[in-house]
């Protein structure tokens, strides 16, 4: 198996089980000097207004001149006077002017990207780097993620449990923001403080590591802290385009770490885009699917205790709610959001499948006992994100709400159930995020809204059809004829509210200027076989109120018509 195919198969199974370590190769690529090259730029300056330009090796003549090796500290000391000018003058090494932003100079490079992908799905929780640059905290949040930063020792001090950190980047050679924090001399990277020692330890000890653009030739510190490492609870690979220095290879050996000849852009872009495949292609089995929906019924029949179903609603409701994808973003992304958003989406469908076929059950054969069993977990599986971004993703974020009260409507219809389905269209609560109300989930996050377009409500459609048509045994015709009269009333009570109208994936009966959908003839029938006295009305639709019912009807008939003529002109 390639390296990075079973590197991704880790990453999947144990989220957020690894670290990775970047070295100086990671940043050089972006066109970020090495902290070599920095120092020699500053030596020479530092020659050049004592007069002398013609110094052979900086670093020779600097030893020569002072007696010591160079350091940060007193470069900086001797060309700056404030820490003003000693940030700006090492933020012109780090950071990109105008002219090199362009063309992408001093930016993350596709490594940096990638490892950002992959902190977003879960799978990297730390990120170790010997770069005194910011790229891999700029990456992170093009990608929506906050990174904790530990760039000096007195950092470690009061970091909270790792597990509990969505993202650390650990600067353990400090960054240029904090100049006395930059390890660079023999002597500064000779030995670690007991601080960041005790850091390396917990994090080499407890995760499995990805290493790229590291040498290991001049950290000595590093290379003991990664070989005095005696537990190996997870596999660790190394990535370089070369072959390693024999010393690297001591380190490898200790480490028990797979090497992979490749450059680091291409090996963590293809272990990003093989975590994303398994995601895609880890959908249930049918037959698992089918055995819990089997094992539901059973339970529902009242010939045992519904313990077990009660349970795993509650279990997968839980852990859909508690998706990184719905949770932590990123909530923008710096390429195609459409791509991205069309991505997430099928991770949702795949994620979702049990949960929905499940609800879908318990909505057609239960009782106001079991329905509390999934509705009163709606509202947390349509929790609004508390961040900015793309609109798109941060609403698809709340989908999963969408999709069971989908789920569950359409098939209490189809049970005539209507107590469940008045309650399921007004106690799931949403917060609306332009007013910071709660709102009625089942109203607000209408699929037109969470799924950003018209036809991503037919592929809702689609994707709910085998829990009616194979688990519930609804022909396709009653499915489609249920789904129809669900979206009808939703809509209805969704403009009642005043919550505006949303255009729903119906069917149109009429010809020329006279559009109406088709479930309208229903529920035309209906109230005219039963009036008010109709399950619906008793049951509290529009609190029982047929006069507000054929209002909204009249509204929803008349801007269903005219959406309809509008489109088939424009065809």
């Amino acid at each position: 198996m390639e390296p990075h195919v079973k590197l991704a198969f880790a990453m999947r199974s144990t989220s957020g089980g690894y670290a990775v370590l970047l070295g100086a190769g990671a940043s050089i690529a972006s066109g970020m000097p090495s902290a070599y090259d920095v120092q020699q730029d500053l030596i020479a300056r530092m020659a050049a207004a004592e007069g002398e330009t013609d110094i052979g090796d900086p670093h020779t003549w600097y030893k020569e001149r002072f007696g010591r090796e160079a350091t940060y500290d007193a470069l900086l000391a001797a060309l700056t006077s404030s820490p003003f000018e000693r940030q700006a003058l090492l933020r012109s090494f780090f950071e990109p002017d105008d002219e090199e932003r362009e063309p992408g100079v001093k930016q993350p490079t596709q490594v940096h990207q990638a490892i950002a992908r992959l902190v977003a799905g879960g799978h990297v929780r730390i990120v170790l780097t010997t770069n005194f640059d910011r790229l891999m905290e700029t990456a992170l949040r093009q990608a929506g993620i906050e990174p904790t930063v530990v760039a000096h020792r007195d950092d470690v001090a009061g970091l909270a449990p790792l597990h509990t950190l969505p993202c650390l980047v650990v600067h353990v050679h400090g960054d240029y923001l904090n100049p006395t924090s930059m390890l660079n001399t023999p002597e500064e990277l000779d030995a670690y403080d007991p601080a960041t020692d005790a850091l390396l330890d917990r994090i080499f000890d407890d995760y499995g590591l990805v290493i790229a653009g590291w040498s290991s030739t001049w950290d000595p510190a590093l290379r003991n802290a990664l070989s005095r490492c005696s537990r190996h609870v997870f596999a660790s690979y190394w990535t370089d385009p070369y072959p390693l220095p024999e010393i690297a290879r001591d380190v490898l050996a200790r480490r028990r770490a797979t090497y992979v000849q490749t450059d680091a852009d291409s090996f963590f872009g293809q272990v990003a885009d093989a975590v994303d495949a398994l995601a895609d292609t880890e959908r249930r089995h049918p037959a698992s699917v089918a055995i819990e929906v089997a094992s539901a019924k059973r339970s529902l029949s009242g010939t045992r205790q519904a313990i077990s179903l009660h349970d795993t609603l509650r279990r997968e409701s839980s852990r859909i709610a508690s998706l990184p994808l719905r949770i932590d973003g990123p909530w923008d992304h710096p390429g195609n959001v459409a791509a991205e958003h069309a991505r997430r989406l099928g991770l949702l469908e795949s994620e979702t499948e049990l949960l929905l076929a499940l609800i879908a059950t318990t909505s057609y054969w239960g009782s106001a006992e079991t329905d509390r069993w999934w509705m009163r977990d709606l509202d947390q599986l349509g929790t609004a994100a508390p961040a900015s971004g793309a609109t798109a993703l941060l609403n698809l974020a709340r989908s999963p709400a969408t999709m069971a009260i989908y789920a569950a409507g359409v098939a209490a219809l189809a049970a005539e159930r209507w107590s469940t389905l008045v309650r399921l269209l007004t106690e799931p609560q949403a917060e609306a995020r332009h007013t910071g109300k709660n709102r009625a989930a089942a109203l607000l996050l209408s699929p037109t809204h969470v799924f950003d377009g018209i036809a991503p409500v037919r592929r809702l459609h689609d994707q709910l059809a085998p829990a009616f048509t194979r688990h519930l045994a609804l022909s396709p015709t009653a499915y489609l004829d249920n789904w129809e009269r669900f979206e009808y009333l939703r809509s209805i009570a969704q403009w009642d509210a005043e919550e505006g109208m949303d255009w729903g994936f119906m069917r149109t009966s009429g010809m020329f200027d006279a559009h109406l959908p088709v479930p309208s003839g229903w529920i035309q029938q209906e109230l005219d076989r039963e009036g008010d006295t109709h399950p619906l009305l008793t049951a509290g639709f529009l609190n029982g109120s047929a006069e507000r019912l054929n209002t909204a009807r009249s509204a929803i008939d008349e801007q269903f018509s005219r959406w309809s003529i509008q489109a088939r002109w424009q065809h």
